[in-house]
């Protein structure tokens, strides 16, 4: 079979050993000259072109889609054998040459952005001889005959602020180098990523003498595909393929050796262009204090006592519909095209709804602090986020208010409470209710009985009162402890936690379960199992009588089953005998004999079938006597 890649003797087994297998891709270059190409049929092409060598780099644009084959296919054939190296940019250096500049890259895009970034800088501005030298102010929008003129504000060596035209004629010069520098930069960062779709590969040697030198390379193509055609001649078929060759190398073939090859190779696409980022171990996370020390009251928290002082709101006038609340301002607002203005707009004094919550279930160690807050008002509040701050201490936290239709309530969380501790233990049982024979049926009433332990360990310093939510499960219900306040979805405690102590509170929860057993053809241990879990002993006394009769039953099976057994072989025995009669024709004495047990055998069988007769009759009645005890 013909290699995938027929290489010529020129490049050596070494050059086969290193290539094989290998797929990448490039495209070809104006400074190299092809001169053979092999195209595959597992969508390959081995390239082999010339270029010369000497001091300067041989720069190479290679597709960005193809720079990871490039990098690990290329072989340089050099007569010197010096030691060759590539260079090129980084993936991330456009990023990287603005992450180390005060500019973003849109900056230096526009000039009157550029100015606006570069507020503060020293400037010169010239138009038609005038000059003015100063501190940027940045730029500005004013209104002018053309609509919208901007304008370029400076500050003056001698303090004068002064409002230049930004047009056409005005050139602005930074007289910091840092800043010329620092444009600069970004300028060449953007000339590089002109084209992001090729990235200019510089191949260099330690040998500064002019010679010419082979490369080679693997690059992605498409599969070459065979035509056949076939004349049946007098001579014999005669077939004819043709192959159907695309050149997606990027350059056109002078006069390349196109070399056809046809099997299977192993193609790996590498990743070796992209930045690749180690994986680093976490630090651990700082627990924050349980109970933080108090923030000093100055500033603007000295302000808190009075902050609900400052809840006013303008005034509004609120209707509510069947599907929207609206809220219209009393008081016209004046506001600028392009500023945004915040005003209240509603206020409202709810009763005291914070609490330390625990919902159950849910993992937590740890329980929230939340609001319970209630619309009062006959129109909806509007969804929001919630922001609350604790006169004479501060901001508490945040959280979200979904949309309140009137009269409704919500819970929602704002923090952690971190200084109390909770762990949760659960454990399930089943305990018998009520057993009941009716018709022949074992009705049979249990509780399934599931016990959730929460183990509350209080907070060192102060009290708390822990709302607790246990979750409501279908068919489910609380027996212990009473009076549990029921919400939609969860029961709900109110338990106090003194300082630095552990309370434990149990829910005891029950599902009731009702089977019912069909004790007719129940089998042994099924009226055992149910027997020892009787309470009423007349019941039990019952299921016991039941149970005797059942093993009378299994024994009279047993005994039918064996006689029935026995008579077919007696039958088998007493056939075999006749046939042996009948083959020997004789009237030997062991003829004789044999007639002898054909006729005993008779009497046996007749045996057997009056036991199993007899074991039936037995069976019937115990089964009557069975259906008597379960109707009385």
């Amino acid at each position: 079979m013909p290699h995938l890649f027929p290489l010529p003797r020129r490049l050596g087994p070494a050059l086969a050993l290193a290539l094989g297998g290998v797929g990448l891709a490039l495209p070809l270059y104006a400074d190299t000259s092809v001169r053979a190409v092999t195209l595959s049929t597992a969508g390959l092409a081995m390239i082999e072109a010339r270029a010369t060598l000497d001091d300067s780099p041989l720069h190479l644009p290679v597709a960005r889609d193809d720079i990871d084959d490039f990098l690990k296919s290329l072989w340089v054939l050099d007569p010197a054998g010096a030691v060759a190296h590539l260079t090129m940019r980084g993936p991330g250096g456009f990023d990287d040459a603005f992450d180390r500049l005060a500019l973003s890259p849109d900056d230096v895009t526009d000039r009157a952005r550029l100015l606006t970034a570069t507020t503060g800088a020293p400037i010169m501005a010239e138009r038609r001889g005038e000059r003015w030298t100063g501190l940027n102010m940045g730029v500005s929008e004013r209104p002018c005959e053309a609509g919208t003129c901007r304008v370029l504000n400076l500050q003056a060596e001698d303090g004068s602020l002064r409002a230049i035209a930004l047009d056409e004629a005005l050139s602005v010069t930074f007289t910091d180098a840092a800043d010329r520098d620092a444009v600069r930069q970004a300028l060449e960062a953007w000339r590089l990523r002109a084209d992001d779709r090729q990235v200019t590969v510089s191949l260099r040697t330690d040998d500064p003498s002019e010679r010419e030198a082979g490369l080679v390379w693997l690059q992605q193509a498409p599969v070459w595909r065979t035509a056949w055609r076939a004349v049946d001649t007098d001579d014999g078929l005669r077939l004819v393929g043709w192959a159907v060759v695309e050149n997606a190398t990027g350059q056109d073939w002078d006069e390349v050796q196109l070399t056809l090859a046809t099997g299977a190779t192993r193609n790996i696409a590498a990743d070796l262009y992209a930045r690749r980022l180690a994986a680093r171990e976490a630090g651990p996370a700082l627990e924050p204090a349980p109970m933080p020390a108090p923030m000093a009251r100055s500033g603007a928290l000295a302000m808190m006592p009075e902050i609900a002082d400052s809840a006013a709101s303008a005034e509004t006038t609120g209707d509510d519909g069947d599907s929207f609340t609206r809220f219209t301002l009393d008081q016209p607002v004046t506001l600028a095209a392009g500023q945004i203005v915040s005003l209240p707009f509603l206020s409202e004094t709810l009763p005291d709804a914070r609490m330390t919550l625990y919902r159950g279930g849910e993992g937590a160690r740890h329980p929230s602090v939340a609001l319970q807050i209630e619309n009062p008002l006959p129109l909806r509040l509007p969804a929001g986020v919630l922001t609350l701050y604790e006169a004479g201490r501060g901001h508490a936290g945040d959280t979200i208010i979904p949309e309140l239709a009137p009269g409704a309530t919500e819970t929602v969380d704002f923090a952690q409470d971190s200084a109390v501790t909770i762990r949760e233990e659960t454990g399930t049982t089943e305990r018998l209710r009520e057993m009941r024979l009716v018709r022949g049926l074992l009705h049979v009433t249990e509780d399934l009985e599931r016990r959730t332990t929460y183990r509350i360990e209080g907070a060192p310093q102060s009290g708390r009162r822990l709302t607790l939510e246990h979750p409501r499960r279908p068919d489910w219900s609380v027996t212990e402890p009473n009076e549990a306040e029921e919400t939609a979805d969860a029961w709900r405690w109110e338990i106090d936690l003194p300082a630095g102590e552990t309370v434990t509170h149990t829910v005891t929860e029950r599902q009731p379960r009702l089977r019912r057993i069909a004790l007719m053809n129940a089998d042994l241990p099924t009226l055992a199992f149910w027997e020892q879990r009787a309470d009423d002993p007349e019941l039990r006394e019952t299921l016991a009588d039941l149970a005797e009769l059942n093993r009378e039953v299994e024994a009279a099976e047993t005994r039918a089953r064996r006689a029935a057994d026995e008579a077919e072989a007696l039958e088998r025995e007493q056939d075999r005998l006749v046939e042996l009669i009948v083959q020997l024709g004789d009237d030997s004495a062991a003829n004789r004999d044999r007639r002898a047990r054909v006729d005993a055998i008779d009497a046996e069988i007749a045996a057997q079938i009056q036991t199993r007769r007899d074991a039936e009759a037995e069976i019937d009645d115990l089964r009557a006597r069975i259906a008597d005890l379960l109707e009385g």
